[in-house]
């Protein structure tokens, strides 16, 4: 009778561990960005092409190209900068032009590329970039590649590159190159598109901690007596 009954028990134990589940154990960051690819019904450019310039540039990855030449508005969805810094990738896909990324690297990518973020952290400082393939190296028309981090006093190495393109400044009048400049060492919100940018893996722990990237920056705003103002008024 005693060994019907420990049988009993042991069996129960069983069906009970199979009904519980563990918990998923995940290689990813468990940022709160939100997931989704960037469709091509959604990247609007002001222009298709702006100033002569295809949305896919005159070179290098036309994939690529064509996310960071992208102008439309999202709804707009509050993370930490933390967590954006915190995100992963596989290492096998840098400096691999995107339509050579296997099917499961793509998903991996997209689980997060293309997310409407807003996120506040400060201008640790900015250069206006030389010519790309993006921009159909185009002197006239250039990035602004802004270093994004969580003091104002942060190193270029721990800061997340941010990025101004010609297509969005075209439609911001205020934004000129003065203004932009003035931006340095000041506490912002930007709102933009989180891109990843597979080109720069010789730069990580030298001039960025990531190769996640806000680009296009869509809006800035910047910290004005504990409020924030649109640096386009």
């Amino acid at each position: 009778m005693r060994q019907k009954a420990l049988f009993f028990l042991f069996a129960l134990l069983l069906v009970s561990l199979g009904a519980c589940q563990l918990p998923a154990v995940s290689s990813g960051s468990s940022t709160p960005a939100p997931a989704g690819s960037i469709a091509s019904a959604n990247i609007t450019p002001n222009d298709p092409t702006f100033h002569g310039c295809p949305q896919g540039g005159d070179g290098g990855d036309a994939a690529l190209n064509g996310l960071k030449n992208r102008t439309d508005e999202g709804n707009w969805v509050t993370v930490q900068l933390s967590d954006l810094l915190a995100l992963t990738w596989p290492s096998e896909i840098t400096k691999k032009a995107r339509n050579t990324w296997s099917a499961a690297d793509q998903a991996t990518i997209a689980q997060h590329e293309g997310a409407p973020i807003e996120v506040e952290g400060y201008i640790i400082d900015l250069k206006h970039e030389g010519t790309e393939s993006t921009n159909c190296h185009d002197t006239n028309y250039r990035d602004f590649h802004v270093w994004f981090g969580m003091s104002a006093t942060a190193s270029r190495a721990t800061a997340m590159v941010i990025e101004v393109t010609p297509r969005v400044r075209d439609q911001r009048p205020g934004w000129t190159d003065a203004a932009l400049m003035a931006l340095k060492g000041q506490h912002v919100r930007i709102r933009g598109w989180l891109l990843f940018d597979q080109e720069h893996p010789e730069q990580l722990q030298q001039t960025r901690a990531t190769l996640w990237e806000i680009h296009p920056i869509m809006h800035i705003e910047m910290e004005q007596g504990g409020n924030f103002v649109s640096i386009d008024s």
